[in-house]
């Protein structure tokens, strides 16, 4: 009978059995990699993050454009001027004394973002997708100042419990109070007035509620004559209005904000919002993105002509007319 040979055993020297052992990543190798794609992220992660801030910036820059287009239209139905900072508490017409229509403690009253909403009717568009505060709900039973229960508005109070500022926080955005300020006729400009509409600033990025005008304590939607600078970027102090002077002292609104928007605007001024920069809408309809070393302000409530503040180049973004 014929037997095959019995194989020889492989030796762990010959070549075949070299070919049968499993190969590994040695812990050098591994931590080459894993070193890799840690920076591979370090580079990534930023760019990934910019790229949604500017997502948020475009956002932004877009409800900057329909509140400016809804405004415009506001302007043409009346007179060529811009809506008044709020509903009570004005001037009369031809700036003789107080309006009897006296702001009540703890109602709700109406402000420019109220009267141009009907242009717009989406409340959305006032916040800005980089504002993380949430506006404050209206307790039950706010009324506003007619008696009626609230929907729309502020509450107008002096309290300094944030449950008591029923409707704040509507707003990302600011109205240029050179344009109006609570309806004194002296302080509405009209368009007429203004001489650079492509480089005068209609809105722009600010604490939501700061108040009408210098006084942030009014708790109502945003009305400033200039934006908010950290200390490095602030130039030299206010002057008079100067009809042959053109420059600009890049006035800063800070110290007119309450406690609690000092703390939130020092860290981060709404005017370095996206990227170190913020948006702008001017009234000529288009918006644009500006640094705020690039953006004037004015000094005080106007001191010009009618009480608005003139000084504006023609050339950079002016809160001036």
């Amino acid at each position: 009978m014929f037997t095959l040979p019995k194989p020889k055993a492989l030796s762990r020297h010959s070549p075949s059995a070299r070919h049968t052992r499993v190969s590994a990543f040695t812990l050098i190798e591994l931590l080459v990699v894993i070193a890799i794609i840690a920076i591979l992220a370090a580079i990534l992660f930023p760019v990934f993050a910019q790229a949604r801030e500017k997502a948020r910036q475009t956002s932004c820059l877009n409800n900057l454009k329909q509140i400016t287009l809804a405004v415009i239209q506001y302007q043409q139905d009346y007179d060529e001027t811009t809506a008044i900072n709020r509903e009570c508490g004005n001037q009369l017409p031809d700036g003789s004394g107080p309006d009897p229509y006296t702001c009540v403690n703890g109602r709700a009253i109406l402000g420019w973002v109220d009267f141009v909403d009907p242009y717009i009717k989406n409340r959305g568009v006032f916040k800005c997708p980089s504002d993380t505060i949430d506006p404050i709900p209206f307790k039950p039973g706010t009324l506003n100042m007619q008696g009626q229960p609230a929907t729309r508005g502020h509450v107008f109070t002096t309290s300094t419990s944030r449950e008591d500022w029923g409707g704040a926080f509507q707003s990302s955005y600011a109205r240029n109070n050179n344009l109006a300020n609570n309806g004194d006729a002296r302080m509405i400009a009209t368009l007429a007035q203004v001489q650079y509409p492509a480089t005068t600033i209609l809105m722009c990025e600010f604490a939501a509620n700061s108040g009408g005008g210098a006084n942030g304590n009014e708790q109502g939607h945003g009305s400033v004559f200039s934006v908010v600078r950290r200390p490095g970027i602030t130039a030299a102090t206010c002057t008079s209005y100067d009809a042959a002077n053109n420059t600009n002292n890049q006035a800063n609104f800070f110290s007119t904000l309450t406690v609690v928007q000092q703390a939130s605007e020092r860290p981060l001024p709404s005017s370095e919002r996206h990227s170190g920069g913020g948006n702008y809408a001017f009234l000529d309809g288009h918006a644009k993105w500006s640094r705020p070393e690039k953006v004037k302000g004015q000094c005080r409530f106007g001191n010009g002509a009618q009480g608005v503040e003139y000084g504006n180049n023609g050339s950079d973004p002016d809160f001036r007319l």
